[in-house]
């Protein structure tokens, strides 16, 4: 039994929190992006390039990483980056014995932050891949040849992956590399298989799955179409993220992005049936549309908020707040109590930072340097959320930990 005294201290911290309105995600300055700019872009998505792209990528036939046929692939890509202008690289990788490369063509911003669209080049064993994920591919460098004519706030990032079909090997590798670089990525915007449709409405729906504190891509997404949804001509289904794309990688980082899915099912996935016959280009046409916009309009927007966790590190062992060990890979294992301590930069003043722990608040901090110990006993893996809130903005930073702590504290952690 806790003491009176302890009593009325938690009542005092539920009636804070009580107060506590959970705030709308939106790490942007109020605004929009320039329509006239939005619908050029629109407008210029062309369907037989589409075609053009997908199926030299097909012809090439079945191409898994590591195959003369997958470099191949990468090497028609990595050309088509460069005719448009880029500063164009390969990425190189080496995961469980495979190597491959993954394709790197950036458009340069004035900032520090970086907005990636992004989709996978390489096959399974007996699939040339037309949809998967080829699709996907042909609307980057698409993308890539619209947006190279135009400058924008924050840099943008088109990038090809390979190893994806064994695992998110290449972005795992590019994305690790980027947190250790301290890199700023705003978003990620993952298209892998996005060209089947059949019916009427398949071929007019997207599905946007992410996780919550990549929600407002989403939402960055339904701005597009709230101004241009007739130009588009799809409308979004919102998912619950689906870690199996690129996009995941990132998010394991503690980044945020979003996976572009089609609507139906291919029954032509994984097999030697996944061919151009079976892409809508017509649907294909509508999602390069929204997915170009959609980047064009977020590495345009001036940030108020940009929100990292930054303690505990991605790829590491605790003992409570001390890291003890460096690990090959993104998992985080704590023991004892997390010590979670967050960075948040941008010109909005913070007004409060809250901290989650599985979806409940555990704590709130008002004061650099944002952070919180957990005391909440806790086994395995649990989700960490941070949302800041400040003026006219608001951020989430969202990663999981596996925790082992077994020494109990408080019922409720206390604030701040």
């Amino acid at each position: 039994m806790v003491s009176s005294a302890m009593h009325r201290r938690a009542l005092v911290v539920v009636i804070v929190l009580a107060l506590v309105v959970t705030p709308a995600v939106m790490p942007f300055s109020q605004g929009t992006a320039d329509d006239d700019m939005l619908a050029d872009i629109i407008a210029a998505v062309d369907t037989d390039a589409l075609y053009h792209y997908d199926k030299t990528i097909q012809d090439v036939g079945p191409h898994p990483t590591g195959s003369d046929e997958c470099r191949e692939v990468a090497s028609f890509i990595y050309d088509e980056f460069a005719s448009y202008g880029l500063n164009v690289s390969y990425h190189a990788w080496h995961r469980n014995g495979l190597s491959s490369r993954n394709v790197v063509a950036t458009l340069p911003g004035e900032t520090n932050y970086t907005v990636i669209m992004s989709a996978h080049y390489d096959s399974v064993d007996d699939s040339p891949g037309a949809d998967d994920d080829g699709s996907g591919v042909s609307s980057v460098l698409m993308a890539a040849r619209i947006l190279s004519s135009y400058s924008f706030r924050h840099t943008v990032t088109f990038i090809c992956f390979s190893g994806e079909e064994q695992g998110l090997y290449g972005s795992g590798a590019y994305a690790r590399g980027a947190y250790e670089r301290d890199e700023s990525i705003l978003a990620v915007l993952q298209l892998d298989g996005v060209g089947h449709a059949v019916s009427s409405k398949g071929g007019s729906t997207i599905r946007l799955c992410a996780n919550d504190a990549s929600t407002w891509i989403t939402d960055a997404a339904q701005r597009v179409l709230d101004s241009h949804g007739d130009a588009v001509g799809l409308s979004i289904h919102r998912n619950r993220n689906f870690a199996g794309s690129d996009h995941q990688s990132f998010i394991n980082y503690g980044y945020e992005g979003v996976f572009f899915l089609e609507y139906e099912f291919n029954p032509h996935y994984h097999s030697p049936g996944d061919t151009i016959e079976h892409v809508n280009f017509s649907y294909l046409t509508r999602v390069c549309r929204l997915a170009s916009a959609t980047v064009a309009s977020i590495a345009d927007r001036e940030i108020s908020l940009y929100t990292r966790i930054v303690e505990p590190e991605r790829g590491a062992i605790y003992a409570g707040s001390t890291q003890v060990m460096a690990l090959d890979g993104y998992r985080t294992v704590v023991l004892g109590r997390p010590h979670v301590r967050a960075e948040v930069h941008g010109p909005a003043v913070v007004e409060r930072v809250v901290f989650y722990l599985d979806g409940e608040v555990r704590g709130i901090d008002d004061a650099a340097p944002y952070e919180h110990e957990y005391s909440r006993v806790a086994l395995f893996s649990h989700d960490v959320r941070v949302e800041v809130e400040g003026t006219n903005a608001a951020d989430m930073a969202q990663v999981s930990v596996v925790m082992f702590n077994l020494v109990p504290g408080p019922w409720l952690d206390a604030a701040g």
